[in-house]
């Protein structure tokens, strides 16, 4: 017997409902560690913004190595984080 299955018949709830509350709170947990990363960046370069990131580098106020990296990274972790809550937005 699959595990989903056991745990659906054990908290009395239909397997769909089980699979759907799963993708639900890993959807919730990528976004929250993602924020969480751009908050270290923020903080990271005294910035509130991955624009204001951006102008620091181009005028040279901070050290474009590993700046650009984690300019990279900040764009991509919004991008993705925009995914999830698509997927998210989708589900309801």
């Amino acid at each position: 017997m699959s595990t989903v299955i056991e745990i659906s018949k054990k908290l009395g709830i239909s397997e769909k409902e089980l699979i759907l509350k799963g993708i639900i709170s890993f959807i919730e947990k990528e976004i929250r560690l993602a924020e969480g990363e751009i908050a270290d960046l923020r903080e990271k370069y005294d910035v509130s913004a991955r624009d204001e990131l951006y102008e620091k580098i181009k005028t040279k106020n901070i050290e474009s190595h590993p700046a650009w990296e984690d300019y990279i990274t900040w764009k991509n972790k919004e991008k993705y984080i925009d995914e999830l809550k698509e997927y998210f937005g989708s589900m309801r």
